[in-house]
């Protein structure tokens, strides 16, 4: 660079040499004019080292290492773009990963693709490791996704008739909190104190002779007239494309809910306190991503704070 001036200001001085030789210029004009070179020079060799500076600036933007989250797509992905904000200034960069089933995040997070998973809750995260002799563990609690009932052939709670079938996703905790949803708004009883241990025996009333249907909502959202009532979680309906506004309503939030059912970190028992997940957890637990959960999707999706 600096050879490259050099011989820029030389080049210059011989076009004035000559120019002066030619016009008999006086000493003030030819003292002006070499100003005008040396500003000339300096905003040239300015703008190559600002260039630079640049280049240099974006350089550790490549070198960011990165934290390598599994989920299942929103609103964990974008969640997880937004907390990667406030890591741009550091080391670490974080990378959602989009899986297709519900095994698929854990078992990346224990071979190693991944260094974290963002999907599940406390109750799944048990059942999995049991089910597979896995030691997976809670990093942090981050946010919660109410279950909540979605009009089928049913618009309003207000307007239900006789012999309602109800589509839930599939597995026994989900159908108790179904349960429990159903109590909440009136459409049932449960037996004292069954929560979420609650199954079709506990129904001590049931006047609209409700019946309880499992269904893959991963594959598809069910048929609106085969339905009166749907019953997921805002997650499952986000990835089908439905409003979480279009909810007839949702379970009450209480301490109990917000520990056994928040979508939590989980990683490797060996990586809980390691930089990478240090780092995810800060910034999973910015100000800024604590902001965009309330702003983008209001009650649907509750901050676990």
């Amino acid at each position: 660079m600096k050879r490259k001036t050099a011989f820029l200001y030389a080049c210059l001085i011989c076009i004035l040499l000559a120019a002066c030789g030619k016009d008999e210029q006086t000493d003030e004009a030819i003292e002006v004019q070499i100003e005008s070179i040396d500003t000339a020079v300096n905003d040239i060799a300015a703008t190559s080292s600002g260039q630079t500076a640049a280049d240099e600036t974006q350089q550790p933007m490549k070198e960011r290492k990165a934290i390598k989250v599994a989920v299942m797509g929103v609103p964990a992905q974008e969640i997880l773009n937004k907390a990667d904000e406030s890591l741009i200034n550091t080391n670490y960069m974080i990378e959602p990963v989009i899986c297709s089933d519900y095994d698929q995040p854990n078992a990346m997070v224990l071979n190693g693709e991944a260094d974290a998973s963002l999907y599940e809750n406390q109750v799944f995260l048990d059942s999995y490791n049991k089910k597979n002799s896995t030691d997976l563990e809670i990093a942090e609690r981050i946010y919660y996704e109410p279950l909540a009932l979605f009009g089928g052939s049913i618009s309003d709670l207000d307007s239900i008739t006789n012999n309602v079938r109800v589509a839930v996703i599939k597995g026994d905790v989900n159908k108790a909190r179904a349960l429990y949803l159903l109590e909440q708004k009136g459409l049932i009883e449960l037996k004292p104190n069954v929560y979420y241990q609650a199954s079709m025996e506990d129904v001590t009333s049931n006047p609209h002779n409700i019946s309880l249907e499992e269904v893959d909502l991963d594959s598809g959202w069910p048929d609106a007239k085969a339905y009166g009532l749907i019953i997921c979680d805002y997650n499952r309906a986000m990835l089908q494309g439905i409003d979480p506004a279009t909810s007839l309503g949702d379970e009450n939030r209480n301490s109990g809910i917000l520990d056994m059912f928040s979508i939590c970190l989980v990683t490797d028992k060996s990586k809980t306190g390691n930089d990478k997940t240090k780092q995810l957890i800060k910034a999973l637990n910015s100000k800024e991503t604590e902001e965009f959960i309330k702003q983008t999707y209001h009650d649907s999706v509750v901050d676990y704070r």
